[in-house]
Parts: C-alpha cells; structure tokens; sequence
C-alpha cells in the first residue's frame, strides 16, 4: 500500500509555509494543504470511518529533514494535511504550481512518509510534469500513483533526493538454463530454496493475444513491420470464412525478407530486435501479439533477396516446451504464403471470431469487415499512401484487390491550417519535439456550396462516417503513423457538439515513448500535464472557430483559396492564434462572418459544494451562470443582480478570468486559521 501523491500547490494553500506569510503575498488565511477525497479514499480505503488519518512525515527544515506528526483531517468531501506549518526559511521559494511530492506507505497506522516541495522550475519538477503518467494532473489537480504506475517518476525522486524517497524495487528475472525435475516431474531447485516453474506456453500466448487489439489496429501492427522493412507494396487477402479452409488472411509485403536468424528472433517473445529511430515498431511483441489477438496459429514465410524461403510459426493448441511450428506447408497455404522475390508473408489460421460484428445496412458482415479495415488504414497510413512520410517511399496498400485510399483528418482542401508551433518537452536525456498543427474542418454549409448534392458522401468522409464528433480533438503520430485520434485527453472532459470541427494535430517524437507511456499496442498515449497545459490555448482558439461556425443564422461561404499547410521540412512561423495565409501571391482566406451576439445569460442558484460558480452553453445557445453554495457573497451578487442582462453579463465575464487563475481553488477549501 505504498503510494505517491503529486500536487501542484495553489496560491491559496502556500499560507502553510511561514516563509511564504513573511513575504506578504499570502491571499488567504488557509493553513492547510487541500487533499482530492478521490485520492484519500484509494489511498486510505477505510477512510469513510473516520475524520481524520494520523501520519508521521519527515520534510525539509532548516537544520535537515525532520519527522514530526501530521494528519488528514475531513472538509466536507476533501481533506487538508494539517499538523505542521514550518517556519523554516528553506520554504522562501515557495510559489504558486510549486509541487508538493508525498511518498507514503498506507498500509501502516500511523501512515508513513516524507513530502517535499519542489520550486515550480526545477529540473525534477519539470521532468515530473513531463511523465505521461502524472496526466491525471490536468483534470484532477492531484493524483496518487502506485510504483509500478509510475516507476520512471519514483526514480526521478529516489535519484534528486534519496534522503527522503526510495525507488521501486527491480530485479533482472531472465532465464537462463533450464530446470530439471524429479522422478515424480517435480521442478529441482536452481539454487537452495527456489525452484523454477515456466509459464504454460499456449496460456500464456492467450494471454499476450488479449494486450487490446482488434482485427484493424493488429492488422496495422504487421504493416508497422512492413514498412520498417522498407516494404512499398502490401497485399491483404481475407478468405471467404466458407471457403473451405475456414476464416484465414495473408499480409504480404516486398520488403527485405528474414535470414534465419532474423526470423527466429521475430517469433521470440520480447525477442532483441534493434529499433531504430525510424522505425515504428518498438517492443518486440508487434507479430505475436497481434497474430495471437486474432489467431490461434499463424504463420510467417520469408524471402531475402537471393535467398531461399523461410517459414515459422506458432500454434496455440500444440505450444508444449515453447517448441515452435516448423512443419511442411500443405499446397494450399503454399500457393497463398509465395513471397515471391522477397518479402514476408503472414499467414493467420483458424482465426478467432469477432466480438461485435460490423454491423452496415444491406451489407453483409464480411464485406463491412473489409470495408471497416480498408477505411481504418486508409486513415492510420495516410501520410504514407499519399507519399509525405519522411524518407519514405510512396506505400500502396490493397484489401483483397481493392486499393486503399487515403484519408487523413486534414484531407479535404476545405479545411483551414492554423499556424504550426513546436514544443519542446523534457525527459530524462534532455529534450525532444512534439510538433502541433490546429486544423478546422468545413461546417456542411460549406460542403453544400462545394459539392452540391454530393456533399454528403464528402461529410461522411472527413467525418469518418458518422464519427466526426467522436474524432474531434488531439490527432497523434509517430514517425508519421497515426496512432491515436479524437478526443481532449485530460484538457477538456467532454467533447461539445459545437467544437467537432476542431482538431489538432500533434507529431511526437520516438525518443517520448517511455515519458507518454505509450502501450504495447501503440494505441494508448498519457500526454503530461507540461504539454496539455501547452496545446491548450492552441486547440482553445480552433474550439472557438468550429463554434463560431454553428453561430445562430451563420453560414460560412466557401473560401476562395483555401490555405495550404506547410510542407515538411519547411519552418512555420509563431503562432498567432488563427489560420496562416498561404504563401504570396495567393489571396487570404476569407474571413469567417462575426457570429452573432451573446444570447442573454440566465442566472440559477443550484445546490452544490463542488465549485462556486460554473457556466454552461446548451446545443441551442443558451447560457447559464450556475452559482453553487461555496460563497455566500458570490449568491448574495448573483441575487442583487436578478434578470439585469448588462449586469449578469458582466458578472460572466469576471468569473471567467477568474476561472483562469484557478480562483474558485480557494473558496472551494473553507479557510483555516489554525
């Protein structure tokens, strides 16, 4: 029951630290550190029992760390770490979005730990801020995470001060020679008081097979390997289920084919492959887990250049001691699995069923299976059919014949490029790149207009039939493969309607693999609360435009020139806050129409202690200033005010800026004048 907490300090709490009073900044009376009750309930699960938590925590004093007693005590639904205010002049540092870093073992009464702050810009804090697994810290405002949800973040604190943190426990458990075993087949000891016991081969494929993927994404997986192989052409064949072999596929490519040694090492679970930079595998599992995802036996054959065919593969119902599958092929998987000149072959046999059929009126679920594979290449490899991934070929992709036509989130030539910005983002071997490029896309006024009665087969493109407000948001890729797409992360918790134009795109660097967490299957992706809080006022200003887009009575005209994005390698300007003009001499895009005024904003006193006041937009307009019952003087305002539309709306707009430095943070925790 080992946890660590991260908190970014608010203005309001820093009344802790004497230091802090000294210098005449405090703001609030609060003497106290404002602990989430979602973090108090996982950490100390029996909290509900009781008002307060006794802890013993060390922290830093003027004369060294310290161990002195502190405790949670119960506020409403939150809590506050009370106990302490240290007078000591090592605090003189402290200022807002400071971060307060308390590693505590739960488990034990009282609990136990050390908490330290770290100044806001340093390198631990950034690198921190930086770690895909503190996201949460962009919603939230404080998480809890165990070591093994964050090891890279418990080591950055073990390493800058291992006087009050220590890292998680790692050990190398690679085997090495095998175990022999008694006459009854009981496993011998390798060494006095241990004794090995192997994981059961076919169990342990099921298991590795259930890492997230679907037909579309492990189908993706092997044309990531494809293409690291310097393939230009792949062939998909999906057999007719009633064909006579049951449900099987081929992945074929014209890359440069496996020596034997090579194709050993691909079917080796976690086997060493060296991955470039380039490349877009990453973790050695790539083949197995997504062939064992869909299959229970497959096949790889393999040509170089040359060179003789090669085949190997694994059969899940015949994996006893891990010995592989290097039977003769029959004829018929032969004449389907021919590499030709070189290249490599996938074979899946005897494939698993799918869970949720793909369901499209009047077509059957076999053919929607191949179209929802075809439309889902068609996007995660666009840049690579359309020729723009960097130093690569042009690719070509078929499906049973049929070729695969690309379709990125930025295709259609009506849609507006905002200008580029690159940020750099801190890890533990320095700094890396994550390249950002709002889009906006055309409102349905506008493909009328373009393409008449045809507009609709356009929308439904760019829309990705009927999921164009599920696909909004954050676009991201690596090394030109798109790898996750739609929604706000961590920045906004829902996707309005009205901003389902939006989109923004980002590029990430290989090097921020380990920092963003980014999982086997290369669909999960943690953004750090550093970058969100960054891309934020970007996406902020396309939000505004696609909204601006559904204005009451709006209809957008086509522009004439639309703009043209920069082409790779080219530097991009800063960034303005709108779309870029093309380059000279063609004309600036049209500018949108102003939308039209502010509908009158209703006030509405509602029951609540979560926040202060909240405003909120319907589908329709319509606004509402929601004033909760944290500040009496804020209902007392609210009320004075009544129906004034001037007044309210000016009220509106004070609230707002104050949302901008995170004011309802101190009224939400009731001051302490302890």
């Amino acid at each position: 029951m080992k946890f660590l907490i991260l908190r970014p300090l608010q203005q309001s709490e820093l009344g802790m630290f004497h230091a802090y009073r000294r210098s005449g900044r405090e703001t609030s009376r609060q003497r106290a550190i404002n602990f989430d009750g979602d973090v108090v309930d996982r950490v100390f699960p029996t909290a509900a029992d009781t008002d307060r938590i006794a802890l013993e925590l060390t922290y830093d004093t003027d004369e060294g760390p310290r161990c002195l007693e502190h405790s949670l005590k119960r506020q409403a639904k939150n809590w506050r770490l009370e106990g302490n205010c240290p007078t000591d002049a090592v605090y003189d540092f402290v200022e807002p979005d400071c971060l307060f870093a308390l590693q505590v073992d739960a488990g034990i009464q009282p609990a136990r730990g050390a908490w330290v702050v770290f100044a806001k810009d340093d390198p631990t804090a950034i690198a921190i801020m930086a770690d895909g697994s503190t996201s949460g810290l962009m919603r939230a405002g404080m998480i809890a995470l165990q070591p093994d949800e964050a090891p890279r973040v418990h080591h950055l604190l073990a390493q800058a001060r291992p006087d009050m943190f220590t890292p998680p426990a790692s050990q190398d458990f690679s085997m090495t020679d095998s175990s022999t075993h008694d006459a009854e087949g009981t496993a011998a000891p390798t060494e006095p008081g241990r004794r090995r016991l192997p994981p059961k081969a076919d169990r342990l494929a099921n298991i590795l097979g259930s890492a997230g993927h679907s037909l579309v994404s492990a189908v993706a997986d092997l044309i990531d390997n494809a293409i690291s192989a310097d393939a230009s052409e792949i062939h998909i064949t999906f057999g007719q289920p009633n064909g006579g072999q049951g449900r099987w596929m081929t992945i074929r490519d014209n890359g440069r084919g496996m020596s034997a040694q090579q194709l050993d090492e691909a079917l080796t679970v976690g086997g060493d492959a060296d991955y470039g930079p380039r490349s877009l595998g990453k973790f050695g599992f790539g083949l197995k887990g997504a062939s064992w995802s869909q299959a229970r036996k497959f096949m790889v054959v393999t040509r170089q250049a040359g060179g003789e065919v090669r085949h190997l593969g694994w059969d899940t119902t015949d994996m006893a001691d891990f010995a592989v599958d290097d039977r003769p092929l029959e004829e018929w998987e032969k004449a389907i699995t021919d590499p030709g000149e070189k290249g490599t072959v996938i074979l899946w046999k005897d494939m698993k069923a799918p869970v949720a059929v793909p369901t499209v009126r009047g077509v059957p679920p076999f053919v929607a299976e191949i179209q929802d594979l075809s439309r889902h290449l068609g996007l995660v490899f666009h840049r690579f059919l359309d020729g723009d991934a960097k130093g690569r070929p042009p690719l070509k992709i078929w499906v049973n014949e049929i070729s695969v036509a690309s379709n990125g989130p930025a295709s259609h030539p009506l849609t507006q490029h905002y200008d580029v910005k690159t940020l750099d983002v801190p890890y533990d071997q320095g700094t890396a790149p994550v390249r950002v490029a709002p889009i906006l896309l055309p409102h349905e006024d506008e493909l009328r207009q373009r393409h008449g009665d045809g507009w609709q087969a356009q929308a439904d493109r760019i829309g990705y039939w009927g999921k164009r407000n599920e696909t909004q948001g954050l676009f991201l890729y690596r090394n030109d493969r798109l790898i996750r797409w739609g929604g706000w992360h961590d920045m906004w918790a829902t996707s309005d309607e009205k901003t389902k134009l939006a989109r923004v795109i980002l590029d990430i660097d290989p090097a921020l693999d380990e920092p963003f967490n980014i999982d086997i299957s290369k669909q999960k992706v943690q953004l750090p609360p550093f970058l969100q809080s960054r891309i934020k006022p970007l996406a902020d200003d396309v939000r505004k435009a696609s909204k601006a887009k559904f204005g009451r009575n709006a209809r957008p005209p086509v522009p004439p020139a639309p703009p043209v994005p920069a082409p790779p390698g080219v530097a991009e300007g800063p960034v303005t806050g709108g779309p870029s003009a093309p380059p000279s001499p063609s004309p600036s895009p049209t500018p949108e129409p102003s939308p039209p005024g502010p509908t009158p904003i209703a006030v509405r006193k509602v029951t609540s202690t979560k926040f202060a006041w909240k405003l909120a937009e319907d589908l329709k307009g319509d606004r509402t200033l929601q004033v909760g019952d944290v500040s009496e003087p804020l209902v007392r305002l609210a009320s004075a005010i009544g129906t004034d539309p001037a007044a309210v709306d000016a009220l509106a707009a004070f609230l707002t800026e104050l949302d901008g430095v995170d004011a309802q943070q101190s009224l939400v925790g009731t001051p302490d004048d302890a």
